[in-house]
């Protein structure tokens, strides 16, 4: 059986036609899918061709076939949809057993559309706000259209026989369905050895005799709704009452704008940004080396870079945006650009190493709720409903 994937995720290509995610699509998630379909037919966005240097985890795989379209979030595209992306994803649909529409994205939107007139069963991966997402995403047009793409996500997501949601209450409360749900992390959690468990006791240790804590984020800088500029502002305010903390982000994208803002608040040689690594052990590595891990996000679903960063032990701080509050305690929560408020709290946890290795120890206790064991299973026996929904369909006929 074929199952065609669609969503606004951007692949970039590789010299020799391999293909590498800057997100959290690593081939390893298409075997949840290969578990109960023979093959698999993505429909994305082209990156481009991967920048010399860029470090990123590959996503092809042999019973994966990709096929890319445009950008159909652009002002030209959603006002005058082209009739070649029509024709082409209303073959993808027709040539597949199933559909799995990854929203809120306008792919996934286009997909579910040819899904239902086609009678194809399908099912729908609830990963964000749309309202939240469209709206922060920097641009006046993008603001206007907030409340068309929250509208439409949510009446697709309604309507939806089938939806697996990403947070336990969140999104369910936002866009709820009137099919079957479940919900289940896309978190992939690299299990900490004993050398990690070793190193971060002695992180602890060495905060305890005064050494001051590494801050650090991930996210995409692309974009500006992941609240990177509120951190670099709450530097600054550290640092005018003579607090200096390094602040270390991961992530793709143009680092120049956040190298001059880091600069225009004086806090340039605080701020490093590392580029990208791939999935799994490198991301691991490198949040081992983080001792207080910020996500002062405008928007999320469930952050999975935060439930990484508790596996390793980090101490958690974030917005209470979407499903962060699923995560932490309200006592390490601040309002989305409240820069005085993520001030507060890092300063509290800087000067208490006690504090950061009790919500370190705090964190490990949450992140243990992602393992990949119950996730996978959970995974598992939903798109087998899915499965099962487009074999009663081919009996039927």
């Amino acid at each position: 059986m074929r199952l065609l994937f669609a969503h606004d995720h951007r692949f970039l290509r590789g010299p020799g036609g391999e293909l590498y995610t800057p997100g959290h699509i690593p081939a390893s998630t298409w075997d949840r899918f290969l578990e109960h379909f023979d093959e698999i037919h993505v429909v994305a966005r082209d990156g481009g061709p991967l920048p010399e240097g860029v470090r990123l985890g590959r996503s092809d795989h042999p019973r994966v076939k990709f096929e890319f379209v445009a950008n159909l979030s652009s002002i030209r595209q959603l006002a005058f949809r082209s009739l070649d992306v029509e024709q082409r994803m209303r073959s993808a649909v027709q040539s597949a057993d199933a559909v799995v529409a990854r929203l809120p994205s306008e792919i996934g939107l286009l997909a579910l559309k040819h899904a239902r007139r086609l009678g194809k069963p399908y099912a729908v991966e609830v990963v964000g706000c749309a309202w939240e997402g469209t709206r922060t995403s920097g641009s006046t047009a993008a603001r206007l259209y907030a409340p068309l793409a929250w509208a439409r996500t949510r009446r697709a997501i309604g309507r939806a026989p089938l939806a697996l949601y990403v947070t336990s209450k969140w999104l369910q409360a936002r866009y709820p369905t009137s099919g079957e749900s479940a919900f289940a992390s896309n978190v992939t959690i690299e299990p900490m050895d004993g050398a990690a468990a070793v190193h971060r006791k002695a992180r602890l240790a060495a905060l305890a005799k005064g050494k001051q804590p590494v801050l650090g984020t991930i996210a995409t800088l692309r974009v500006k709704y992941k609240g990177i500029q509120t951190a670099i502002e709450a530097l600054a305010r550290l640092r005018s009452s003579g607090l200096d903390l390094a602040y270390r982000v991961l992530g793709p994208g143009n680092q120049e704008p956040w190298k001059q803002l880091a600069a225009s608040h004086g806090v340039a040689d605080l701020v490093h940004f590392d580029g990208t690594r791939s999935a799994g052990a490198a991301v691991a590595g490198w949040l081992d080396e983080i001792d207080m891990y910020l996500q002062p996000s405008f928007t999320e679903g469930l952050p999975r870079a935060m439930i990484e960063a508790m596996s390793r032990g980090a101490a958690c701080i974030g917005s209470t945006r979407g499903g962060i509050p699923e995560l932490l305690p309200a006592d390490r929560l601040h309002e989305p650009g409240d820069v005085a408020g993520l001030a507060a709290l890092v300063r509290r946890l800087a000067s208490d190493p006690g504090a950061v290795a009790g919500a370190s120890e705090a964190d490990l206790v949450t992140a243990e709720q992602f393992d990949s064991e119950s996730l996978a299973i959970r995974r598992s026996e939903f798109y087998a409903r899915l499965k099962a929904n487009a074999q009663a369909r081919s009996h039927s006929r």
